[in-house]
């Protein structure tokens, strides 16, 4: 929020930062589409910050931390993922849609 004096300066800017942090339980069956779903977010969050921290301090180590949880939920994929093949050769869902086999 930006606060202006009388003639329109500006004064003082406030922001409101979320301080919540939430987490999913890895247990059960199932845990792994989860993981690889949050892995998959938390990724697609901090590639946001690092595409916004261009020329500024922690822009090397937001890219860092985004492509180690890419490596992450593609490790979960291999791991888990879908065996199917599909006709064209192209998964309808996305490359990276993630089936839980059947234990």
């Amino acid at each position: 929020m930006l606060t202006r004096n009388q003639r329109g300066e500006f004064i003082r800017s406030t922001r409101r930062i979320n301080t919540r942090m939430g987490a999913e339980l890895l247990v059960g069956d199932g845990w792994e589409g989860v993981a690889y779903a949050e892995l998959k977010r938390l990724a697609l969050e901090v590639s946001a910050y690092h595409s916004q921290l261009e020329d500024k301090p922690g822009y090397a180590e937001t890219g860092q931390a985004a492509d180690a949880l890419k490596a992450a939920y593609i490790a979960l994929d291999a791991a888990y993922g879908s065996d199917v093949e599909y006709e064209s050769g192209v998964n309808p869902m996305g490359s990276l849609e993630l089936r839980v086999r059947p234990s």
